[in-house]
C-alpha cells in the first residue's frame, strides 16, 4: 500500500464525505475537493458546512433529482473542455440512492473519465457492525404507499441475502408491520445516525423490531434484514439440525458440514451456532 500526493486529472470525481462526523473526511477527498473547478452537491447549504470546516473556497453547483436531467449536458460540454469536476451527495458515498446515475452513466457514454474517491458509506458500515453474512443486496428506501409497500418486499423477498435499507427513523412504525409479515423468522439489525452523538445499533429477531420504534423515531437509519436463511427456516428447522450437533463439533465444523448439506451460506450458519451457544 502506497502513499502519495492524487494526482488530479480532468475527471468526474465521485467523492464520498462523512455520513455524520466530519472527522472522517479523508486527506485524499480534501485533495479532489480543493483541486476541483466546482463541485456538483445535493444541497449547497450542506456542502457549504463542509468546505468551511475544510477551509476550502470553491463554486458550488446544485445538482440533485429535479435538475439532474436539465443540467447533465451543460456539465458533459465543461468536462470535454478537460474541467475537473467533483459529485458529492449530502452525506456518504454519491448516486446510492441520491443523485448521480445520470451523469456517471453519460460520461462512460462519452469517453469521459469517471473516478471514485472512496470513503463513509452507511450501507458498508452497516454490514460490517452486523455480523451478518457478507452477500448484501441494497434495496434502497422503501416506498411510502402501503400497496407499494407490500409488491417491492415481495419482490425482495426471494432474495437470499442481507437486504439493506435506507429510511427516515420516523417511518419505522409503519415499515415494521411489513417487515414482520415478509420476514417473520429473520433477523435484523438497525444503524440509526451513523457517527453522530445519538448514534444507536440494535440487533434482534424481526419478529421484535416493533419493540424498538419508541426509542428510535428521530433521524436516518440504516436496516438490515438477514434474509439469507429465510428460505431455509420455513422448510427445515435449522436450530435444531444445529442442536444436534452442538458439542459434538466445533462451531467452525458445524457450520462447513450444515453449509455443504443444505446449501446455505456458511458465516449465517456459524451466526446462528453462536447465538445459540450463548
Amino acid at each position: 500500500m502506497n502513499i502519495y500526493k492524487t494526482k488530479i486529472v480532468p475527471a468526474l470525481y465521485i467523492v464520498s464525505t462523512p455520513i455524520g462526523n466530519l472527522g472522517d473526511i479523508s486527506k485524499r477527498q480534501q485533495e479532489i475537493l480543493s483541486g476541483s473547478d466546482y463541485i456538483l452537491c445535493e444541497d449547497t447549504r450542506v456542502t457549504s458546512k463542509l468546505l468551511n470546516f475544510l477551509n476550502i473556497k470553491k463554486k458550488l453547483i446544485s445538482y440533485h433529482s429535479f435538475n439532474e436531467k436539465n443540467k447533465t449536458d451543460k456539465l458533459i460540454n465543461d468536462l470535454k473542455e478537460n474541467k475537473i469536476l467533483s459529485l458529492v451527495s449530502d452525506a456518504g458515498t454519491p448516486a446510492l440512492s441520491d443523485p448521480g446515475q445520470i451523469i456517471i452513466s453519460k460520461c462512460h457514454d462519452e469517453g469521459i473519465k469517471v473516478i471514485p474517491i472512496p470513503g463513509p458509506s452507511a450501507i458498508t458500515a452497516s454490514m460490517s457492525a452486523s455480523g451478518f453474512a457478507d452477500n448484501f443486496y441494497f434495496c434502497g428506501f422503501i416506498p411510502k404507499k402501503n400497496k407499494e409497500i407490500e409488491n417491492y418486499l415481495l419482490k425482495l423477498k426471494p432474495i437470499k441475502a442481507c437486504l439493506v435499507f435506507f429510511m427516515p427513523a420516523r417511518d419505522l412504525r409503519k415499515n415494521s408491520e411489513y417487515l414482520i409479515k415478509f420476514f417473520t423468522k429473520t433477523k435484523f439489525f438497525l444503524a440509526r445516525e451513523i457517527t453522530k452523538v445519538h448514534e444507536t445499533y440494535i440487533r434482534d429477531d424481526t419478529k421484535n423490531i416493533s419493540n424498538y420504534i419508541d426509542e428510535n423515531d428521530k433521524g436516518e437509519m440504516t436496516l438490515i434484514i438477514d434474509n439469507s436463511v429465510e428460505e431455509l427456516s420455513q422448510n427445515i428447522d435449522l436450530d435444531k439440525e444445529i442442536e444436534l450437533l452442538i458439542g459434538k463439533m466445533s462451531s467452525k465444523d458445524i457450520a462447513e458440514y450444515l453449509s455443504k448439506k443444505l446449501e446455505i451460506n456458511k458465516k449465517s450458519i456459524y451466526q446462528r451456532v453462536i447465538d445459540l451457544n450463548d
